[in-house]
């Protein structure tokens, strides 16, 4: 079992879009896939419960208080990706603890950047302790005409000792109306959002993540 965890302590940042889509890559990809929703919010939760009936998407179980995640190793999976809450440190820190990835998801706005910070720190501290995990940013929401985007998706801001993906993903309707639905991109017509989840999943099995 692998543990991916979609972290960000700042909301809004698209941690449930990622975590989904992300989810149902790997499932439509034949693996064993559990997304747990960490988030007391339920996102994940009210994805899949909106989902119609025999919609070919992963189990989504409920594990949003520390002390649950104990019950993870127990689940039937190959990959459990965790859906992360927002302003929860202690949430945060139990999750990377157990994570053997962490994704962190930022938009390109200043707020996301200053917030990463939290994130950042959690993993670092793992790292400094001995412990194993492999970390990276992910840049969603991204447009094409904004300055900031452009700057985000160089790196040149990042001062942190975490890398960037190369793969980023566009800010684009159809991945609101696909959490909205209770879908995933690859059931809906929109080829470019599906090429940019194939390929942050093929950026993270060239770097044997999963």
């Amino acid at each position: 079992m692998k543990i991916i965890a979609v972290i960000n302590e700042k909301g809004g940042s698209g941690k449930s879009t990622v975590a989904t889509n992300l989810a149902t890559a790997l499932h439509r990809r034949g693996k064993r896939v559990v997304l747990v929703d960490s988030d007391p919010q339920g996102t994940a939760r009210d994805w899949r419960a909106a989902s119609p009936e025999g919609a070919n998407l992963p189990v989504v179980v409920a594990l949003d208080r520390p002390q649950m995640l104990s019950a993870i190793p127990t689940l039937a999976a190959d990959f459990v990706i965790i859906d992360g809450p927002a302003k929860a440190e202690a949430m945060a820190a139990a999750i990377v603890r157990i994570a053997n990835v962490a994704l962190l998801v930022i938009q390109p706005s200043g707020a996301d950047l200053w917030a990463s910070a939290a994130t950042v720190k959690l993993v670092r501290s793992k790292i400094d302790v001995g412990g194993s995990i492999d970390a990276a940013f992910l840049v969603n929401r991204t447009s094409g005409v904004s300055k900031l985007s452009k700057l985000v998706k160089t790196g040149e801001w990042n001062e942190y000792e975490i890398d960037q993906m190369d793969s980023t993903i566009g800010n684009r309707v159809v991945f609101a109306q696909a959490l909205t639905d209770g879908l995933s991109v690859y059931d809906l017509d929109d080829a470019k959002a599906k090429d940019e989840m194939d390929a942050v999943l093929n950026e993270m099995e060239t770097a044997k993540w999963v």
